[in-house]
């Protein structure tokens, strides 16, 4: 709402006021509507991230896309990974290796399936919760045990029934 300036409670200059103008339909261009029109879309997100919060954030999102969008477009894709939260920085503290493992491994899963998708047209990942297995301490107070590849599994292209994520009746369903 274009109105006073906030500082003074005078009117606004008509500079200013257009400045808002500008202002308001910059924010309206960027602000998140989820229509992807079609648009390949890989969403992955770390189920621990207590930062930023799944439910409050690419659950919200992905609903949201499937809400408007339905199932017309087959290219939107959402992957939870268990014990992971985006901030791999942590990760150099021993109590955090221990029970987080590296969510860029599954970044860099996510955009070479995107690219195997887009130069190769291969499907892309169907949704799906990746359980992982944390790394656990290594018995020394400041080192955790090697990551392997159990910690991180690859991104399923046939996941089990039980951790495949599903939207139907308007509902976003996803695996614990």
């Amino acid at each position: 709402m274009i109105g006073a300036d906030s500082v003074e409670g005078r009117p606004l200059t008509t500079e200013d006021a257009a400045y808002a103008r500008r202002l308001q339909q910059g924010i309206a261009e960027v602000q998140l509507s989820a229509r992807l029109r079609g648009k390949p879309t890989l969403i992955v997100h770390g189920r621990a991230d207590a930062l930023v919060p799944v439910n409050h954030a690419s659950r919200a999102y992905y609903g949201a896309n499937r809400l408007i969008e339905g199932n017309r477009h087959q290219a939107v894709s959402y992957i939870e990974v268990t014990n992971a939260q985006h901030f791999d920085g942590f990760l150099a503290f021993p109590d955090y290796a221990a029970r987080y493992i590296p969510l860029h491994v599954y970044l860099i899963r996510a955009l070479n399936a995107m690219c195997q998708h887009l130069t190769a047209g291969t499907a892309l990942p169907p949704s799906q919760v990746v359980r992982t297995v944390p790394r656990g301490a290594s018995g020394s107070p400041s080192a955790s045990n090697p990551i392997t590849a159990t910690n991180v599994p690859p991104i399923a292209e046939n996941p089990a029934t039980g951790d495949l994520i599903r939207f139907g009746q308007n509902t976003l369903y996803i695996p614990d």
